[in-house]
C-alpha cells in the first residue's frame, strides 16, 4: 500500500514539474517574440553591438561555469522578467540594455533545460544572436565558433 501511495506522489510531482516547465516554456516564448520586436527596431549598428557584449558575456559565464567550485547566485527568472519590462522602454539605450540582458538570461535559463521545446527556444536565442551579428569581412555569418556549431 505504502509503495503504490509513493509511487502516486512521485509520478504527480513529475507532472506538477513539467507543467511548470512548460508554463515558464510559453512564458519565455512570449517574452522573445516580443525581444524580437524591439531588436527589429534597432538599427543594425545596435544589433551588433549587442551580440557582441551578450556573447562575450555568455562565453565568460561558461568559462566561469567550468572553473570546481563556481556558484552563480543569480535568479536568473528574476533577471529575465526585468528585462523584458525594461524592454518596453520608449528610450533606445534602455531597450538595447534590456535586450542584451534578456538573450544572456534567456541563454543561462535554456542552456540546460532536459525538454525539447526549451532547447529549440535556447536555439532560436543562438541563432537571434548570430544574426544580430551580422555578416563580416569573410561572409560569415559568426565569428563565434561555439555559436555557429548549434
Amino acid at each position: 500500500m505504502y509503495a503504490k501511495m509513493e509511487a502516486a506522489v512521485s509520478m504527480t510531482r513529475r507532472a506538477v514539474q513539467r507543467t511548470t516547465e512548460f508554463g515558464r516554456y510559453l512564458v519565455l516564448l512570449r517574452q522573445f517574440q516580443n525581444i524580437n520586436k524591439v531588436i527589429s527596431g534597432l538599427s543594425q549598428d545596435e544589433r551588433r553591438k549587442i551580440a557582441l557584449v551578450a556573447l562575450t558575456e555568455m562565453t565568460q559565464a561558461n568559462a566561469a561555469a567550468a572553473k570546481p567550485g563556481a556558484v552563480d547566485g543569480t535568479n536568473w527568472e528574476e533577471e529575465i522578467n526585468a528585462a523584458s519590462e525594461r524592454a518596453k522602454s520608449p528610450h533606445v539605450a534602455v531597450q538595447a540594455g534590456a535586450v542584451r540582458r534578456w538573450l544572456v538570461a534567456a541563454y543561462r535559463i535554456t542552456k540546460t533545460s532536459p525538454y525539447g521545446e526549451v532547447q529549440s527556444l535556447h536555439r532560436a536565442v543562438l541563432r537571434s544572436l548570430r544574426l544580430m551579428q551580422g555578416p563580416n569581412a569573410n561572409n560569415k555569418s559568426s565569428d563565434i565558433h561555439w555559436v555557429e556549431s548549434i
